[in-house]
């Protein structure tokens, strides 16, 4: 079986032996693929959707996997149990601030997994500014690009960082920035580009807040850009 180089991204982040929740499982792809590649010892697919649980339980019956992949259909966590044993939650592929959500309602699951595989298609700096606020510190943390869109992964785990992290650091990732990521300085540029055209765009209007904002973010982006 053969991901998208997303999910593979993601698979690989899954620590050796787990036990997963995989939460908006859809097609269960990533538990199939680690059971199959003798990654994770079990898994629970969770999803709200009727439709897409039975696509799951078709592809894990597919793969007779049924006695190692359970199914449970239901909102984020609210179908997982402490008696569960859950090491990882991955949650990927939806809005940050729904993933926050999952979280908050989920805190108890949050609290006995030992880690956290995340990977939010928007509001990413919120994101990272939970696990911070919930004593998580992210240990991972990697944008790619698939398929022409950009993504970004973050992991965590129990515990506080040393240093704080600065406005940019949880918008574009302390980890990115460090490791002078390739992929980040591509997204920043064009970014940059797409925000220069609506600054010019914007001055015609004569909105001053909307343009010192602007401007000021471009600055921010320049700043990162000299450290990648």
């Amino acid at each position: 079986m053969e991901l998208s180089f997303r999910l593979n991204k993601i698979a690989d982040k899954v620590t050796q032996n787990s036990i997963i929740a995989d939460i908006g499982t859809d097609h269960a792809y990533i538990p199939i693929f680690l059971y199959k590649n003798n990654k994770i010892k079990s898994a629970i697919a969770c999803d709200i959707s009727k439709g897409s649980l039975q696509k799951a339980k078709d592809n894990i019956f597919k793969h007779n996997l049924q006695e190692n992949i359970q199914t449970r259909l239901g909102n984020g966590l609210e179908k997982i149990t402490i008696q569960d044993n859950i090491d990882t939650i991955i949650i990927a592929g939806m809005g940050g601030m729904l993933m926050i959500d999952i979280l908050k309602r989920g805190h108890n699951i949050v609290e006995s997994a030992k880690e956290l595989i995340l990977q939010p298609q928007k509001d990413i700096d919120k994101v990272r500014e939970y696990l911070h606020k919930n004593n998580l510190k992210i240990i991972d943390d990697e944008m790619l690009k698939d398929d022409g869109k950009y993504y970004t992964i973050i992991k965590a785990i129990k515990g506080k960082e040393q240093t704080p992290y600065k406005k940019e650091e949880y918008i574009f990732g302390r980890i990115e920035i460090e490791q002078k990521s390739n992929i980040l300085k591509e997204y920043i540029t064009k970014q940059m580009y797409k925000m220069e055209i609506v600054l010019k765009n914007i001055e015609k209007t004569n909105v001053q807040s909307r343009i010192l904002e602007i401007e000021n973010e471009i600055k921010m982006y320049k700043e990162v850009l000299k450290c990648l």
